[in-house]
């Protein structure tokens, strides 16, 4: 698990990947609800295809509803992580460990201070489709 360190900061491309092992495949809101605040800044806000939530309890109850439709679902990484300043970005896909994704994407994510402060996800296919 990531530990915090007051000296040492995450840079975007390591939150990046946190997100995606640790926080967005947790199926224990109390556990995520720890993650996203060692983390996320309390003003985080997410914007995705179905709006755009602000703070990290608003989050933690979003993956929860997404864990509940796909709870063994895993986030895998396609391409390669690139940033710039403060700012990361890589495409994604999930679904079932061992099959074609259900559904991709791609993720922006800015950093503050050692923690995202904002997260900017893009679904290629609709995340309900059958």
């Amino acid at each position: 698990m990531f530990k915090e360190d007051p000296f040492m900061k995450a840079t975007s491309s390591e939150l990046l990947m946190r997100n995606f092992n640790e926080i967005f495949i947790e199926l224990d809101p109390l556990k995520r609800a720890a993650l996203l605040a060692e983390s996320y800044t309390e003003d985080c806000l997410w914007i995705h295809p179905g709006g755009r939530i602000v703070g990290r309890e608003g989050i933690n109850e979003a993956a929860t509803e997404i864990r509940k439709h796909f709870p063994e679902y895993r986030y895998t990484v396609t391409g390669e992580i690139q940033t710039m300043h403060n700012v990361a970005t890589c495409r994604w896909g999930s679904g079932m460990p061992g099959q074609p994704f259900h559904y991709t994407g791609t993720d922006f994510l800015e950093e503050r201070d050692g923690r995202v402060s904002r997260l900017y996800t893009f679904i290629d296919q609709k995340l309900f489709q059958s």
